[in-house]
This record gives C-alpha cells, structure tokens and sequence, in this order.
C-alpha cells in the first residue's frame, strides 16, 4: 500500500491491504479537512449559505461535472446515489408518454447489479411491465456477443433495456456504444446504470446519447459518499421530477434556471458537501501534476490503474488456475477472478477470513442469495494500491479458499 499515494494522504487501517476501492470509495485526509472547512463555513450561517450561497456553488460544480463527462450542464442534476438516480427514472416516468405502457418489456443482465434488479422487478410489478432476464456469455470471448445476447432476447414488446457500463460482479465494461445503437434500431429506451463508470473510464454521454444516464462521484472520483449525478435526454428535462418533491415545484425561475435544476438541487435540508467537492477533489489530483490539464491528470490516473488491475487479475488468475471471464479490452481500474469450486464455496466466509488475514477484498456472487450461483473475487485499483498488494492476496489465497469450500 502506498499511502501517500498522489502526494495524498489515505488514512486506511495500518496493515491492512485494501482491495475493494470500488465498492464505496475513499476520500484523502486533504478532501475531509477540506469537507470539515465547508460545514464549518456553512455553520456560520446556514441561512445565507443555503439560501444564497449553495445555487451558485452547485453550478460551479456542475460545470466541472460536465466538462469531465462530456455533457451540458443543462441535462446534469445531482442525486445521492446511483441507486436513488434510477429509482427515480423508473418509478417517474410518464408510461405512456416514454412509451412504456402496461405490456412493455425491460431487458436487463444477468451480470447485473442486485439493487438495480430489484428495482426493475419492482417497477415492473408497479407498471404492469414484464422483466426479462439476458443471459451474458461467460466467459465472454468477444464483447459483440454480449449485443448479441440482447438481440437474440428481444421481442416485440421490449420497450427498455437497462444495462451497467461496468458489471458489479464480474467487472467487465459492456460495449454500450453498440447496446446503444441496438436500442435506437428497435426503437427502445436505454437507462444507464455507470455506478463505477466516471474516474475508471473516458465518458462522453453527448456522444453516446442514452437516454439516462446515472453515475457515482464517490467511487473512483473520492467525493465523499452521497454524491452521484443523473443525466437525461432534453426531451426529458422538463417533464422529469424528483423522488421528492420540495420547493422547486413552484419556485420562481431566475437568471436562467430550469425547472429541471430548481427541483433537483433542494430535495430538502441536506448536507451539500459531497455535491460541491468535485471541483475539489480534481484539483488534488492534479496537484502533482500541475503542468497537465485536469482531463490529462485524470487519463494518467485511470491508465495507471488499468495496467494493475490487469497485472494483478494475471496474478490471481495464475494462483488459482482458472481463466480469465473476459478479454482485457473490457476491463477498466477493476478486474474479478471466478473462483472455484461453484455451488461449494462459502463466499461470505471466504471474504471474513482474508479479512481476518488483513485483506479486504469482496466475494460477489452473479446472483446474490442464490444457492450454487457462479462467485467472483473482484480486486479494485486505486493509485494507493501497489502489485504486491495483489500478490500478497494471491498468496493467501489458494489456502484460503479450500479452507472454505463445503
């Protein structure tokens, strides 16, 4: 572990190896003192910081926001998290409006993530909609299967696919591009779910042009936790409201402001801090590299942490004699290994002893609570992390594993 990793400071348990940066992130000590200055700040007058200072804050941070996603800050509202993003689309959405009648059919992945499933199951139940469940190849050998696995799935009813950029369970980037234009083709609907997506890869959602897209800031962008954004298609910017409906309902609009803005950036008393640190924690990105754009900092840091996610899946691949699930092409700052024997393993005992061994590390199931479902071991890659990190891993855990086989 390198914990003064970016000239940072990353206050992680002394001994203890952290392999799981993907699943909520980690903010340096400079962004918390910076966080703590904030809420300071806002204490010396809630009043005039809420009221009157917070609406031109966020458009700064939105800014930032869209320069780093390829968007217009127009179609940008921020939400708490990815989850609460696509509550949001799937319990507002205008049925038939959106074209999504009763009868209409949802594709989504079997590598999907479990939240985002229940939620789907939950809506379709709500909209009297059908939930269909895709079957990814796995191991996948090419990334146009996974377009094919779609197509062949779809019927004459499917109105909305909603895929993840990066699987949850196996990490692997699903080719959206090409899921994208299959949509389009057979006039669907496409919600992106890109929890892991903004920090670990390129984004440019002016060009992909779904018709959602939901993101975390939290994960590979350190912004504290609570932070994530939501875009949309323009058609949908004024017809979309929040899960809460607050004082931007009726207010009145100034110097610019869109309905779409006034309702999203009070969704009542909040701590707005993890909203308004992106701008921050890019700039402590940077500051190791200050004769750099902020855009190339940033395209350092994800290659750094491809190329080690990619040495340390070798690693771990060798150590247990299996083979890689997906080519290397679809593999961003995360990599998971399948981990044998299927349907035996105690994933959550194996996960509490290289805990124990002191390295924390997720065992994610394809479906979770699913007796006998395939399990993965997912290593995260941050600028933090080293090789021997992962080697220390792979070391610990053949033993580890047959320990916790039935």
């Amino acid at each position: 572990m390198n914990r003064s990793a970016l000239g940072l400071h990353w206050d992680l348990e002394p001994g203890l190896t952290f392999l799981n940066h993907g699943s909520f992130g980690l903010a340096p000590r400079e962004l918390l003192q910076w966080r703590f200055g904030l809420l300071q700040e806002m204490e010396r007058d809630p009043v005039a910081f809420l009221v009157e200072q917070l609406p031109p804050r966020l458009e700064a941070s939105r800014a930032s926001l869209a320069d780093l996603v390829g968007a217009h800050s127009q179609q940008l509202a921020f939400v708490p998290s990815t989850t609460f993003g696509l509550n949001q689309l799937l319990q507002r959405l205008d049925p038939n409006v959106d074209r999504l009648p009763a009868g209409s059919e949802i594709l989504i992945a079997d590598q999907g993530y479990n939240a985002t499933r229940n939620l789907a199951a939950y809506a379709a139940k709500q909209r009297g909609w059908t939930l269909r469940i895709v079957r990814l190849p796995l191991p996948l050998q090419d990334p146009a299967h996974v377009v094919q696995a779609f197509a062949e799935a779809w019927s004459v009813s499917t109105r909305l696919l909603l895929v993840d950029h990066i699987t949850s369970p196996t990490a692997t980037v699903l080719p959206l591009a090409q899921l994208v234009e299959l949509a389009r083709h057979r006039q669907a609907l496409v919600i992106v779910d890109g929890a892991h997506a903004p920090g670990s890869l390129s984004l440019d959602l002016n060009a992909l042009q779904p018709d959602a897209y939901v993101g975390n800031l939290h994960k590979w962008l350190c912004c504290p936790r609570g932070a994530a954004f939501l875009w949309v298609r323009e058609p949908w910017q004024e017809r979309l409201r929040p899960l809460v409906i607050s004082h931007g309902a009726n207010a009145p609009l100034s110097n610019g402001t869109s309905r779409f803005h006034q309702e999203h950036d009070w969704l009542g008393t909040f701590d707005p801090s993890p909203w308004l640190a992106l701008p921050q924690v890019l700039a402590l990105f940077q500051q190791n590299s200050s004769q750099e754009p902020p855009a190339r900092s940033l395209e350092r840091m994800m290659l750094t942490h491809r190329e080690l996610a990619q040495q340390g899946q070798a690693c771990l691949l060798q150590a247990l004699g299996v083979h890689a699930i997906a080519p290397s092409t679809q593999q961003v700052a995360m990599a998971a290994v399948p981990l044998p024997p299927v349907g035996l393993l105690d994933g959550p005992a194996l996960q509490r002893l290289l805990r124990q061994q002191g390295v924390q590390v997720p065992v994610i199931p394809l479906q979770p609570y699913t007796v006998g479902a395939p399990q993965f071991l997912r290593i995260s890659c941050f600028a933090y992390n080293t090789l021997s990190d992962v080697e220390r891993l792979a070391n610990l855990l053949p033993a580890a594993v047959a320990a916790t086989a039935a």
